[in-house]
């Protein structure tokens, strides 16, 4: 019987998503794709998870694109495995909840710019990341360019864009590309408690600074921070305001519903 290429798992309020080719370093084939897609629209409407992780089979967290699906033919209008990465990237990017990354392995090119769409990064010690596009004289189409002088130093992300290099994750958690870097058996346990962490907090509360925080280094501070301000309003008026302050005064726990 054939693997799925994708494991869906949950732990309480948190839900694994587990790249599973890994005989093809969990590169991003048609069928992944369109595997990953559906979840993530159905995580994203499930009110009972809080977290999300992303992970991979084997040695490898993600090679990127398959490139055995680049040169299949298509017709006219449809969209090529670029088209179908791209949409997987903005709707992971644009997720809802928080996304934690599990870097168990390689991570590059594609693989490298999915990574970048999680919100927090921890990678196995073992985990070696670069852009890699160049190698095959491509040029990045999902963030490889256009996010990683965002995330890194400007000559940082050159280097990998210009080499083709991968790099130690040890050597890119000092540039603050990463949380942190842990050793490849506690790296699921390391997430697991990261993410039990968060599933504690106001769900609709994390929603609204996560948009506020993706959203800032587009606009002006003052932009930024009248948004800000707006979003703390709408947030005055939820069921979790109301319940962390009396929570607080009550000296107790919080229960959070998410709305």
């Amino acid at each position: 019987m054939t693997e799925p290429v994708l494991l869906a798992t949950r732990h309480g309020a948190t839900a694994w998503l587990q790249l599973n080719r890994p005989q093809a370093m969990n590169a991003l084939s048609f069928d992944l794709v369109d595997a990953l897609l559906p979840q993530l629209q159905a995580l994203a409407q499930d009110d009972s998870v809080r977290v999300l992780v992303i992970t991979g089979s084997g040695k490898a967290f993600c090679a990127g694109a398959d490139l055995k699906n680049l040169n299949e033919p298509k017709a006219p209008g449809e969209p090529d495995i670029l088209d179908r990465v791209v949409e997987l990237l903005d709707t992971l990017r644009t997720f809802p909840k928080p996304v934690i990354g599990a870097v168990n392995g390689l991570a590059l090119a594609g693989g490298m710019e999915l990574m970048m769409c999680c919100d927090l990064i921890y990678a196995a010690e073992s985990a070696r990341i670069g852009d890699a596009h160049c190698n095959y004289g491509i040029v990045p189409g999902g963030g490889g360019a256009a996010i990683t002088p965002r995330l890194l130093p400007l000559p940082i992300a050159k280097y990998l864009l210009f080499t083709g290099e991968f790099l130690p994750a040890q050597k890119l958690l000092q540039y603050g590309l990463l949380n942190d870097v842990v050793p490849d058996d506690q790296l699921s346990d390391t997430v697991a408690t990261i993410a039990a962490v968060i599933c504690q907090k106001s769900p609709i509360g994390l929603q609204r600074a996560k948009r506020v925080a993706n959203e800032a280094l587009d606009k002006t501070a003052a932009d930024a921070l009248r948004d800000e301000r707006l979003a703390s309003r709408d947030q005055f008026r939820s069921w979790d305001y109301r319940e962390g302050i009396s929570a607080f005064l009550e000296k107790r726990k919080p229960d959070f519903r998410g709305y």
